[in-house]
Parts: C-alpha cells; sequence; structure tokens
C-alpha cells in the first residue's frame, strides 16, 4: 500500500484572498529579507487575524532554528502556522509544525512509517520561488549542521493543509534566483519520473512540469512581466512538488545535496548543473523510462532530452560543469578535490539514494562527481 498526498491549494491571480477567510491566531515563518523586502506584508494585509513574525529562517535551514521556532511557537500557541518563502521558509515552517505538536520527536527519524500526530495547527504555505515545490509535498530538508549534510524526510504529517500558489508572490524575482529554482523544479520532475517509487499519480504531474518548464522558464527568467510564463513556471514548481512528495527525488539531488552541503551553492543550480550527467549515467539502468518521459515532453529520445537539458542550461547563462559553477562562487578545483572522498561519503548516504533501482556504488559515485566537475559525458 502506499499514499498520494496533496495539500488543498489555491492557485492563480487573486488566491491569497483565501487568508482573509481565516480566524484565530497565526504564526508567520519566514527570513528577514523578506519581511525588510515588503514581500511579507501581501501576506500579513490580507489576514483578519491577529498574527506573530518568526523571521529567523536562514539558507539550508538547520534543526537549531526548527527547534527555536518551536519555543516560539509555544509561546504564541498559534492556530495556524504560515510558512512565506523559498524552501528554506516552508520547510523551516514544517519541521516547527512537526515538532510543536510531537515534542518528543527526533526529526532525524522521520519516514514514511513514524508513527507521529498532526491536524490541530493548520500549515499554510506560500511559495515566493517557483523551485522547491516544498508547498505541494509531503517532503523536508534539514542541515545538520554539526555534521554538514542534509537529511531530507517524508511523512504524510509533514504536508500542509493549504497551499497558496499566487504569481504575485514571484513577479519580482531576480532573475538569477528565477533560474536556479526552476532548475530545482525540472531536477524534482525528472528525478520522480525515474525513481523506484513511481506511481501512476506522479507520472503525470512529472510530464506535465518537464512540458512547463521546458516551454516557459526561460521567458519567465527572461522577463518578469511576461505573466503567462510566470505563473506557468510557478505552477511547475508545485506540480513538480506533489511528485516528488510520493516518488522522491533521485540521483541528481543526492548529488546537489552533497554539493551544496559542502560548498554552500544554491541549490537549484547544484542539482541543475548535475542534471544532465546523472541523466545519462542513470540511463544504463531506466533508458525505457527515460526515453518514454521524453517521448511525452515532445523529444525523440533519452539522448534528446539531454541535449535538451544542456540547451536549457546554455539559454539561461548556467555552467555547464561543476568546475564553472564552483568557480563563480571562489572555489578552487584543488578545493573540490580535497573534499572529494566528502561529497562521495555525503552523496552515498542521502536519503534520496534509495530510491534509485540500481544506486551507484562509491567508485560511480566518485567518477560521477569527477565527470560533472569536468563537464564530460557520461561513458561508464
Amino acid at each position: 500500500m502506499w499514499w498520494f498526498a496533496s495539500p488543498k491549494i489555491a492557485f492563480g491571480e487573486d488566491s491569497l484572498d483565501f487568508l482573509e477567510t481565516l480566524d484565530g491566531k497565526a504564526m508567520i515563518v519566514t527570513d528577514e529579507n523578506l519581511v525588510k523586502s515588503g514581500v511579507v506584508d501581501k501576506v500579513t494585509k490580507r489576514l483578519n487575524l491577529e498574527y506573530e513574525v518568526f523571521d529567523k529562517v536562514e539558507p539550508d535551514p538547520s534543526f537549531e532554528i526548527v527547534m527555536e521556532g518551536v519555543e516560539f511557537a509555544k509561546r504564541v500557541k498559534p492556530d495556524y502556522i504560515i510558512g512565506v518563502g523559498g524552501g528554506s521558509s516552508l520547510d523551516t515552517a514544517k519541521g516547527i509544525r512537526l515538532i510543536y505538536e510531537n515534542p518528543d520527536l527526533d526529526p532525524e527519524e522521520v519516514s514514511p512509517w513514524t508513527d507521529v500526530k498532526s491536524g490541530e495547527v493548520k500549515l499554510i504555505l506560500i511559495p515566493t520561488a517557483s523551485g522547491s515545490g516544498s508547498e505541494g509535498s509531503n517532503a523536508i530538508v534539514l542541515t545538520k549542521k554539526d555534521e554538514g549534510r542534509k537529511i531530507a524526510s517524508i511523512h504524510p504529517a509533514v504536508m500542509a493543509d493549504y497551499a497558496i500558489v499566487d504569481p504575485e508572490m514571484v513577479r519580482e524575482l531576480p532573475e538569477k534566483v528565477a533560474v536556479f529554482t526552476g532548475l530545482d523544479a525540472l531536477s524534482h520532475a525528472m528525478d520522480a519520473y525515474v525513481s523506484a517509487w513511481k506511481n501512476d499519480f506522479t507520472d503525470g504531474l512529472c510530464i506535465q512540469a518537464c512540458k512547463l518548464l521546458f516551454k516557459y522558464l526561460p521567458r519567465a527568467c527572461r522577463d518578469r512581466s511576461d505573466s503567462e510564463a510566470v505563473e506557468k513556471v510557478h505552477n511547475a514548481a508545485t506540480l513538480a512538488g506533489l511528485a516528488i512528495g510520493s516518488s522522491q527525488a533521485g540521483l541528481s539531488h543526492s548529488i546537489g545535496h552533497s554539493l551544496g552541503a559542502v560548498f554552500h551553492i544554491p541549490h537549484g543550480f547544484a542539482c541543475g548543473v548535475a542534471l544532465p550527467y546523472t541523466t545519462q549515467y542513470y540511463s544504463k539502468f531506466v533508458r525505457e523510462q527515460y526515453d518514454e518521459l521524453a517521448y511525452h515532453i515532445g523529444f525523440r529520445d533519452c539522448e534528446e532530452l539531454i541535449d535538451k537539458t544542456k540547451e536549457l542550461l546554455a539559454s539561461l547563462n548556467t555552467p555547464l560543469s561543476y568546475k564553472d559553477l564552483l568557480e563563480e562562487y571562489g572555489i578552487s578545483e584543488k578545493e573540490f578535490l580535497e573534499r572529494l572522498d566528502e561529497l562521495v561519503y555525503k552523496a552515498s548516504t542521502d536519503n534520496t539514494i534509495v530510491t534509485l533501482e540500481e544506486a551507484p556504488d562509491e567508485e560511480d559515485l566518485r567518477m560521477l562527481f569527477l565527470y560533472i566537475f569536468e563537464g564530460k559525458d557520461v561513458d561508464f
């Protein structure tokens, strides 16, 4: 038996107006930049209830920040926890609700089969980027600072009660952020389609998300006033989030989580740059599935899917190798090679590795990192 979980989703223009119907008390979980920039005001001006703002969210949210938020929630005693932001804010809000309602729970031990409570405090997630899909997913990714690694878990209790996917919240997104968040969404959709946990409920979501992203992502990144493209990409991110909530992500995330944890590269770039190469590698095990995905998107076969993914990266002015990507963030080849063992270990123990039909061993992971670093076609 398996479950497909979904929040109630309000989407499209003016979907934020749903907030006007709430009563009680709310805790808003966000970061201070979104407060200062006025983005959070778009939410609070629609609230007809008492609220308090927890704005301590950080990139790659940690267990420590979640626990700080839990203490905040104990004081506020909210009826609603409203996450506003990118994946970091939304995952933090998920973690706060989960531990607030299950104070004895160890977040690291959460799995689909863990017995946990949820539902008394309603969780509302409002994405301000079109990438993580966290608003539609029952997945959560938190960082263990002391170990420098990300831990991804899924459970129905992590799922939001409501997701509000309003393009108003992403219209002013900077181009670079629009690029790497869009690549995150694409890596979700492509990974989930070839997951060992793939199923009839997620396949269609993955296909539609890929179709929308290949068609609209360049337009949405180039011109944020292109309302159609911005809305389509925003919807695609949520579709992909719904898919990984049931099928989970895969190899591009095993690799990307590792690179992000070690070098603090934006998650979407870490996964997106890896995607053509992880597709090449993994296609030797699930070639038929990649061919099928390519066909539904409108491409000839797996090879064209890989080529079109590289073309998409290039059209978004995104590096086609980890070498060039890391260089943009001031990280040298020497530093990369010095930490290669650590990268391989983190990838081999990443939670997403369990969704692969055939998981690469450490030697293959090492080779894969080196090939992605050089931007070299995978031939092993």
